[in-house]
């Protein structure tokens, strides 16, 4: 099947912050110029920082989750932006042969990226806008067959989105019931003060940023089963104990037990239908 997603002739442009590089650099990956290094280093003591790094490493054992105690093997990442191993389709493929994954991103060369990298026998790329949820909504049912479950993935990216409440909403109608969502989202809840600060950063370089409380992050998550332990700080999620106070994540730097964060995490299943 053909990448939904159009090519398109690419301009590097070193001279503009890009979230998605910014990200990536914040999680220690490569694709990123000086320009956004310099945000990533002004935000590495800040507790962003370690909210968006663990939200990340939740959405890898969400996938994992998903995929070994629910049989799942079709997964759309909702702004993908740039490879960053072990990638979705990786921890997906390592489990079935049949696993098929979907990355979308409306960032031209993190489209490029994802196609180049990480398209293999099952993955696809989408070059499309988050909001305009009908197209999302076309090149999903284009590429998984949607009498099987499918899970959308939302992590860093939901923070970018001014209506990111609405675009999650109108996703959840368009899908069938059994759909899974996996959520993470950054928050003022904890540690206010540098959250804000970050995000005024991140706006002062041209980006967008929008922070939410418990409750609007809970709103999100309407229409869906979340499963235990429910909507909570990404490293609290189900992490795999190593002893008292140590939890491991694969390769990743065991952190202790009583850390928090200025970010929550979900896994939910759709089981009602929205008005």
């Amino acid at each position: 099947m053909r990448d939904p997603g159009p090519d398109y002739p690419i301009v590097l442009d070193q001279s503009n912050f890009n979230s998605a590089r910014i990200l990536t650099a914040i999680l220690g990956g490569k694709d990123h110029y000086p320009i956004d290094e310099t945000i990533a280093q002004k935000l590495a003591p800040n507790t962003i920082t370690h909210a968006l790094t663990e939200s990340r490493r939740f959405t890898r054992r969400a996938v994992g989750y998903l995929a070994d105690h629910h049989q799942l093997a079709q997964f759309v990442e909702l702004g993908c932006g740039y490879p960053h191993p072990p990638n979705i389709h990786d921890i997906a493929e390592e489990r079935t042969t049949t696993a098929r994954t979907l990355y979308i991103d409306n960032d031209k060369l993190a489209a490029v990226h994802a196609r180049a990298m990480m398209c293999g026998h099952g993955s696809r790329t989408a070059e499309l806008d988050l909001t305009d949820t009908a197209s999302v909504v076309d090149a999903i049912t284009s590429v998984f067959d949607m009498t099987a479950p499918i899970a959308l993935c939302l992590s860093g990216t939901a923070e970018l989105i001014e209506d990111a409440p609405a675009m999650v909403a109108e996703l959840t109608r368009a899908l069938p019931v059994g759909t899974w969502l996996v959520l993470t989202h950054v928050t003022a809840d904890i540690y206010g003060h540098q959250i804000d600060s970050a995000a005024q950063t991140l706006r002062a370089a041209g980006i967008a940023y929008h922070p939410r409380t418990h409750d609007e992050v809970a709103a999100m998550l309407t229409g869906y089963h979340l499963y235990t332990p429910g909507l909570v700080a990404p490293h609290r999620w189900r992490p795999e104990p190593l002893g008292p106070g140590r939890y491991d994540h694969a390769t990743e730097a065991v952190r202790p037990a009583v850390w928090d964060l200025s970010a929550y995490a979900a896994i939910g299943q759709r089981q009602q239908a929205m008005p």
